[in-house]
């Protein structure tokens, strides 16, 4: 341990200082930052004025050069780009040898060997344990090892830790002292998905955890940005934080970046469509670019997404600016997350200002591990290394959720909400609006009521036609077909599936003297209507007896 009252720790690859700020809120002493990204640099000088910052790739220097710039240090940090084990890396091919970023970790790995710090802390994305059965992830631990390091890996969920994000990362820590470092245990417990949230309140309530903290808890005070000019600074609303936003802005009464960029009149109009928790799953069909036609209703799951303001924010990451990259759609308005908003979802305090572009500002935010989480780990290795601090008890209560902080009582989403205008749009009703205003008599529910399999989507009684509306992908259009990019044989079985049931469902209603016609939810509803009809005919071409009541099918 160094002479200092406080430890000292280094940041490699540090990017904006997101670790940095957190190992500072725990009582760190943060003497060093590296870093190859110039804004992300002079971001982390701004806000770490007391650290040495280096600007260049950590392959530039050797261990022994880094070394001595930094001096004696009680803990290195840092996440080393592992490119090929992220998302986007598993969708070009998972892990290429020749790529240098995935080797990043072995220059860490050097100053470890040099400096001989009490301990280390690596962040990384959940994949690098993944490939091959962590392989990789197994061969870094060891690497550490036989430096005569207790090596511990966990993946954790910030969200469970009071970060408003449901973001999940790999955090490797190694300790000199022999003991097995203990990572600090969830505070709080949610779920993912809206269909099992009521299962995980069940066993968030059975484990005595926190609620998870909302996306409104922490961006709910922050001014209108009809308030707010970009590059100045703006005032704080008082009175309407809940405790995270009390505790991001402690420092200030004013704050800046709230700022966001202007969206495309093209992505303006498809996020219309998007209600809150929804994604471009709810934009008509008709609607969407050609990209989107045949894409199975599980991929790509969160492009144009809007966030839920009750349930955390999913991973906040270099591209949140672009609401067609993720779930980064403001709950109320019709506008991706400002900068100042997603810093607040990463839980940088207010007080802590981003240097570069817009675009430049948010990747540093992204890239980040969130403040708060990294405070948490911070925290549980000054524990280990000299033991609980008193006087840091009261920093480390659990962030409480609010349930309290005002909604806006008027916005176009909750308008579109409160109209139904969301479930009109889609592909059946809307044929059913274009059909029911060209004359025709249709009903939505399903008459005729036969057992099991598939069931039409629209029925026309007066000319007793039944009409499927079918998904590009889970009927395999004939213009949108594609293989998937996982499971391609399951997903080829489902949809022969799928259109097994279309045959035989056809043939029972012909059994029943009715006709069967499809429409594509590709079809735009006035199109596909005006064809409908076409291939109807005239109603004076149907006879008095092929004629057919509603009340008669009701009754029968």
């Amino acid at each position: 341990m160094s002479s200092s009252k406080q430890p000292r720790v280094a940041d490699l690859f540090c990017g904006a200082g997101g670790l940095s700020e957190g190992f500072r809120e725990a009582g760190f002493d943060v003497v060093f930052g590296l870093d190859k990204d110039a804004d992300s640099m002079a971001t982390y000088a701004k806000n770490h004025p007391k650290a040495r910052t280096l600007e260049g790739s950590i392959a530039d220097y050797s261990p022994a050069e880094l070394a001595e710039m930094i001096g004696p240090v009680d803990v290195i940090v840092g996440g080393p780009s592992c490119q090929g084990f992220s998302t986007a890396g598993r969708r070009s091919g998972w892990v290429k040898s020749q790529d240098e970023r995935n080797r990043l970790w072995e220059h860490m790995l050097g100053l470890v060997r040099e400096a001989k710090p009490q301990a280390f802390l690596m962040e990384n994305v959940p994949g690098l344990v993944m490939w091959k059965e962590g392989q990789f992830g197994h061969k870094i631990l060891k690497a550490f090892e036989r430096l005569g390091y207790t090596v511990s890996m966990q993946i954790l969920l910030a969200a469970d830790y009071g970060v408003p994000q449901r973001r999940r990362r790999l955090f490797i820590v190694g300790v000199r002292d022999g003991k097995e470092f203990q990572f600090p245990a969830p505070t709080h417990m949610g779920g993912w998905r809206r269909d099992t949230l009521a299962l995980w309140e069940q066993k968030r309530k059975q484990a005595g955890l926190i609620p998870h903290i909302s996306v409104w808890d922490a961006i709910g005070d922050l001014s209108p940005l009809t308030e707010c000019v970009p590059g100045k600074t703006y005032s704080l609303s008082p009175g309407k934080a809940s405790p995270i936003a009390r505790m991001l802005r402690s420092r200030v009464r004013r704050t800046s970046s709230h700022e966001v960029r202007e969206l495309d009149p093209s992505h303006a109009r498809l996020l219309s469509y998007v209600p809150q928790g929804g994604t471009w799953r709810d934009i008509p069909a008709y609607l969407l670019p050609d990209r989107y036609r045949g894409m199975r209703r599980t991929d790509s799951t969160n492009l144009f997404g809007r966030l839920d303001p009750a349930l955390p924010a999913y991973t906040i990451n270099t591209q949140f600016y672009n609401v067609t990259t993720g779930c980064y759609a403001h709950p109320f308005e019709d506008r991706a997350l400002s900068i100042r908003e997603g810093a607040r979802i990463q839980t940088f305090p207010d007080s802590y200002e981003f240097v570069g572009s817009l675009s430049s500002q948010c990747r540093q935010i992204g890239n980040a591990v969130p403040p708060l989480l990294a405070r948490q780990l911070a925290s549980a290795i000054s524990c280990h290394l000299i033991g609980p601090q008193p006087s840091a008890v009261n920093d480390l209560l659990p962030v409480q959720p609010s349930g309290q902080v005002p909604v806006p009582t008027t916005s176009p989403v909750l308008d579109r909400q409160r109209s139904g205008h969301y479930v009109s749009l889609r592909s059946p009703a809307a044929l059913a609006r274009e059909l029911r205003v060209a004359g025709e008599e249709v009903v939505t529910e399903d008459l005729l009521s036969l057992a099991g399999g598939r069931v039409a989507d629209l029925y026309l009684p007066s000319r007793k036609t039944a009409v499927f509306v079918n998904e590009c992908f889970w009927h395999g259009c004939p213009e949108h077909a594609r293989k998937t990019k996982s499971s391609t044989v399951w997903w080829a079985e489902k949809i022969a599936q799928n259109r097994q049931n279309e045959v035989e469902a056809r043939a029972r209603l012909e059994e029943l003297g009715w006709s069967v016609q499809v429409v594509w939810e590709h079809e735009e509803p006035s199109a596909a209507a005006r064809r409908l009809r076409h291939e109807f005919g005239t109603a004076s071409n149907l006879g008095e007896s092929d004629k057919i009541e509603v009340g008669e099918l009701l009754l029968a």
